[in-house]
């Protein structure tokens, strides 16, 4: 057997191994120390978690504080596919400062612990108290953006 069909088959065996697999990854919303502001777009440090809210001056997310998080379905309205997704809530000391961050996931997040309400909402000051789970997860689910 030639080394050529032996990773072909190597690759086969492999991929079947991991069909039927559950993958399980816990989430958690950004810690408020994570986020900064790029003019009105917010990102978490990694940048998947994104966010935008006009502010006039952008060190106020500094004091911020996480108020809980939600989890969510929406319709894509191009492609009229559900999606899903976190919504994750932090307010600052005045009434118009706010923000929230989301990502989007293929599959549906699962909520974990007794936190979470019947409506899949988490109201808590930490955001290791709003603890998720996406099983099967691929990633975030790709966003197109309309041509402009």
């Amino acid at each position: 057997m030639t080394l050529s069909k032996c990773l072909k088959m190597g690759a086969a065996i492999g991929a079947f191994m991991l069909i039927g697999q559950v993958y399980g990854v816990e989430l958690n919303c950004p810690e408020v120390s994570t986020i900064k502001a790029v003019s009105r777009q917010f990102a978490d440090q990694s940048g998947v978690w994104k966010g935008e809210q006009y502010m006039e001056d952008s060190s106020i997310t500094a004091a911020f504080k996480f108020q809980g998080a939600a989890i969510k379905q929406g319709t894509d309205s191009e492609t009229s596919h559900a999606y899903y997704y976190v919504a994750c809530n932090y307010v600052g000391a005045g009434s118009d400062d706010y923000l929230r961050m989301a990502q989007r996931f293929v599959s549906s997040p699962v909520a974990q612990g007794s936190n979470w309400n019947e409506n899949n909402e988490c109201i808590q000051s930490s955001v290791s108290k709003c603890a998720f789970n996406v099983m099967n997860s691929k990633g975030p689910a790709p966003i197109k953006l309309p041509v402009q």
